[in-house]
């Protein structure tokens, strides 16, 4: 009977023995399936938080765009001072990598997920003096010529300009080119001379370029013109040394032609177009801005020939705006003659916009152009001036403020910022969640000086020249004017 109790005892101790292995191998197994799922969720919750964190990243972006087009710098928060959205933070930081080239970096953060993006952008603009002054193919100064500029504030009149350039209370010009810039002997620029990206600044004996004369690093893109549809008319001779005066309502002429002691009065508010606008010896041109504007377009042939004569009784550079679309050389009065698509020999004081995008415009020995100027390729000759009118900028209300994006890419988180996986991104930064702005209330402002027109909730126009972090934005229903330059130190 013992052996037989002993051997029960024996048995019974290897079932437990056997049981108890199997009962830790099942819990060690659901240890481990419990750890691996765990670990999945883990997996998922983190996936999950960096697709938030992603998406905020481009929350942040779409805002820091809207920031540009609005006018601001395109900053928004810090990474001190974060922009709150729902339950995770973005903040957004703007470089301007060129002149209207702006870089933004967008850091989003939601949970465990860690996100940063970037995107350029570049502002256009349909107002021609936003482009200073421009040969977008070449610019030519002839010997003692003068590019500079000023600011009239809206006033008529022939300003009287400084005959050196003072940085501290004149206005600088921006001289531009795609291409190469020269300037003859004793030329002078008042400002920066800006050539393309693979172009250079060359100087005869004594030229001058009082400001920098290092390449753009991208080239500056010009607009295409777009011709107004008009009532149709046929052609307009006009030679019988008497004034005529075209008014009301604008017509697409075919050839507009001005004889010997003939003028022509466009008398604004007034938009028209013309195939060919042709002033022979004698012939003058008018433009009455004293009730509005004249908003002229040339679209294949501007022939001022020698002893033509413009004529700005009022003196207004915001009188008048001509855009000559025209382009190409060949026989336009079948002479047997190639004719260049602008003839410029037309003497008299230029005063409004003029903007020849893909033409030669080279403007004769002794001329005078004030207001803004753009062409294919610029050239001044021996003694000619233009003066740049900074009042320009943003007076056409026509040409609206565009934001092109040039590149996007996601780029590695910062090194601080990834370090630190916490559950809660505000623990992370240390910043109080509920201090926090809403990404409409976080636009940061750079230390920049700004000049804005603007228009508030009651109607009132306003003007206000400063710091821009000193300008409260919320006044501002309507910006009709905005210029932005760095603060420079004293």
């Amino acid at each position: 009977m013992k052996r037989t109790t002993t051997v029960h005892h024996a048995r019974r101790g290897g079932v437990l023995v056997a049981t108890l292995v199997a009962v830790l191998a099942v819990g060690g197994l659901s240890v481990c399936l419990l750890e691996l799922d765990t670990t999945r969720l883990k997996r998922q919750v983190a996936g999950i938080d960096n697709k938030r964190a992603f998406n905020l990243a481009e929350a942040g972006l779409a805002e820091g765009r809207f920031a540009v087009e609005t006018g601001h710098s395109g900053a928004i928060g810090s990474e001190t001072a974060p922009a709150r959205f729902g339950d995770g933070l973005f903040w957004v930081t703007a470089t301007e990598l060129a002149p209207n080239v702006i870089g933004l970096e967008s850091t989003g953060m939601a949970g465990t997920g860690r996100a940063t993006l970037s995107l350029v952008l570049r502002r256009t603009s349909r107002d021609v003096a936003a482009l200073g002054v421009l040969g977008s193919s070449q610019v030519i100064l002839g010997a003692n010529a003068r590019v500079d500029a000023y600011d009239s504030g809206g006033a008529p009149g022939v300003p009287k300009l400084p005959e050196r350039f003072d940085p501290t209370s004149s206005v600088a010009v921006e001289l531009r080119s795609n291409g190469d810039i020269t300037l003859g002997d004793d030329a002078r620029v008042f400002g920066d001379a800006t050539p393309g990206p693979s172009g250079s600044v060359q100087l005869g004996d004594d030229a001058l370029v009082s400001g920098s004369t290092a390449p753009a690093s991208i080239e500056t893109e010009v607009a295409v013109i777009e011709t107004p549809q008009l009532a149709a008319a046929g052609d307009l001779t006009h030679t019988n040394g008497s004034r005529r005066v075209l008014a009301g309502d604008g017509k697409s002429w075919g050839t507009i032609r001005v004889g010997k002691n003939s003028t022509l009065v466009l008398r604004g508010p007034l938009q028209m177009s013309t195939h060919a606008l042709r002033v022979e010896d004698g012939g003058r041109v008018e433009v009455d801005s004293t009730s509005g504007p004249v908003e002229l377009h040339v679209t294949d042939w501007l022939d001022l020939q020698s002893g033509s004569h413009w004529s700005f009784p009022q003196e207004d550079t915001r009188g008048l705006r001509m855009f000559v679309s025209a382009t190409g050389t060949r026989d336009r009065d079948n002479n047997g003659t190639a004719d260049a698509p602008i003839h410029w020999q037309a003497t008299g004081i230029f005063f409004g916009t003029l903007y020849a995008p893909n033409a030669r415009l080279a403007l004769p020995a002794g001329s005078a152009l004030y207001g803004a100027v753009a062409a294919g390729i610029l050239q001044l000759g021996d003694k000619a001036a233009v003066h740049f009118d900074a009042a320009l900028r943003g007076s056409d209300p026509t040409s609206d403020l565009e934001v092109e994006r040039m590149a996007w890419k996601v780029v590695e988180i910062p090194r601080e910022i990834a370090r630190d996986l916490g559950e809660d991104p505000f623990t992370a930064l240390d910043v109080a969640q509920n201090e926090l702005k809403p990404p409409t209330l976080a636009y940061a402002s750079a230390d920049y000086e700004i000049e804005v027109e603007y228009v508030d909730a009651s109607g009132a126009k306003h003007k206000y020249k400063g710091r821009e972090s000193d300008f409260d934005w919320k006044l501002a229903r309507d910006v009709q004017k905005l210029r932005r330059r760095e603060q420079k130190d004293d």
